[in-house]
């Protein structure tokens, strides 16, 4: 990745050279998200059109460039040369919204360009953070635990909801969520107080059923509930007349409570060795706890950031799409837009189209930025704003020649 950062650099330099002498590196970039920058290509066999091709396309990746070294640090770009390379420098039509060649010509066995090009800050982003590579700061779902706990002392499972059981935390659960707090997620504690909340809503079972454990955990604001249980037992295998394994095994299932959808269901075993019965017993479902949490984390997260997709998608009904060009200018647009994640396309007709648009944001305040954009050829009128849908107009400011 040194070479990458080490190619924009230069391509920045050589820009100023030729703008003049005086001016900085940054005099690269025109104006927001606009960039002049140059590319070579080599002309082989005097093949002209093939190097012109080619330095399009290389200034379009020292464009994209500049972009990503804005997004990443340095240290950023070194570790993740091989991802940058697989979803950025070889799919820039993806982040150039459009591009035009200011000037160009042969130079010996090279054929420069200078080429102005728009790149979609934004577009960029969301794919950076997509692939992992830009760690996005992600609201994680408040989680409620429902796990009745044996190990090998007891004869019966204890819960923290049961009538006239002393309130305890299950060694299980405390290693399920430890791992899970490291994933962001938010544990509600049911300390003594939310312990007698539960005996009057909740029957005195280890077998708590769904729709008692979710209609708890939205008087306690949970997102998901996790309902059930982790049983330390002995396991065969001993060694010498004192080692002794055991085995801990947990089944868990996780549920929504907005919706009341089951959203992942997990079983893992851990064995442990130990001398000592009780503590060998709570390795083991310690163990277990914390493969159930890594799951339980991974499971619920894709099923709330998915969720979570879903509601932020907003409907525009565009009418005046017949002007094929305005349509187009206004997509490209609306994906420059801060908040807008991305764009599909559910219906064109004649002179209408339905897009769908990922926005971290509702409707209204969508509507308030598109005001705020100007446009040479056409106007805008968003005559409805509903909760997630906008109506909007496109007003040719001249006649269209099949009128």
């Amino acid at each position: 990745m040194k070479v990458s950062v080490l190619r924009i650099t230069v391509l920045s330099m050589a820009v100023a050279a030729v703008l003049g002498s005086h001016l900085p590196a940054e005099a690269a970039r025109k104006s927001g998200n606009t960039f002049i920058v140059v590319g070579t290509g080599v002309i082989s066999k005097q093949d002209v059109t093939t190097a012109r091709q080619q330095a399009i396309a290389n200034s379009l990746v020292s464009a994209v460039g500049l972009v990503a070294s804005e997004l990443l640090t340095v240290e950023s770009m070194v570790d993740n040369h091989e991802t940058l390379n697989a979803i950025v420098y070889t799919q820039t039509g993806k982040y150039v919204q459009d591009y035009k060649v200011l000037t160009e010509g042969a130079f010996g066995d090279q054929y420069r360009v200078m080429v102005q090009a728009s790149v979609s800050r934004s577009a960029l982003k969301n794919q950076l953070t997509r692939a992992g590579v830009i760690r996005a700061h992600k609201t994680m779902p408040k989680v409620l635990f429902f796990l009745a706990e044996q190990d090998l002392q007891e004869p019966d499972p204890r819960y923290w909801w049961g009538r006239g059981m002393p309130y305890s935390k299950p060694v299980a659960e405390s290693a399920i969520a430890e791992v899970m707090r490291e994933q962001n997620f938010k544990i509600v504690e049911h300390g003594p107080r939310i312990q007698r909340m539960a005996k009057m809503a909740i029957a005195d079972s280890a077998d708590v059923g769904p729709e008692e454990a979710i209609n708890l955990g939205k008087a306690l604001n949970a997102d998901v509930v996790v309902i059930g249980s982790a049983l330390a037992e002995a396991a065969p295998n001993v060694m010498g007349s004192s080692i002794r394994s055991f085995k801990g095994l947990i089944n868990a299932r996780a549920y929504r409570t907005k919706t009341g959808d089951q959203i992942a269901a997990v079983t893992r075993t851990a064995v442990a060795a130990n001398v000592d019965e009780l503590a060998g017993g709570r390795d083991a479902l310690r163990g277990s706890g914390s493969l159930v949490g890594e799951q339980l984390a991974t499971d619920i997260e894709a099923a709330w950031q998915k969720e979570k997709l879903e509601a932020d998608k907003i409907e525009v009904a565009l009418t005046g799409t017949k002007n094929l060009a305005n349509f187009v200018m206004f997509r490209r647009m609306l994906n420059t837009v801060e908040g807008v994640e991305g764009i599909a396309v559910q219906e064109l007709k004649a002179d209408t189209a339905t897009l769908k648009v990922s926005y971290k944001g509702n409707a209204r305040e969508l509507a308030n930025l598109l005001m705020l954009r100007a446009f040479d050829t056409f106007g805008i009128n968003i005559y409805e704003v509903g909760e997630d849908n906008l109506k909007i107009q496109l007003i040719s400011h001249t006649p269209s020649a099949e009128n």
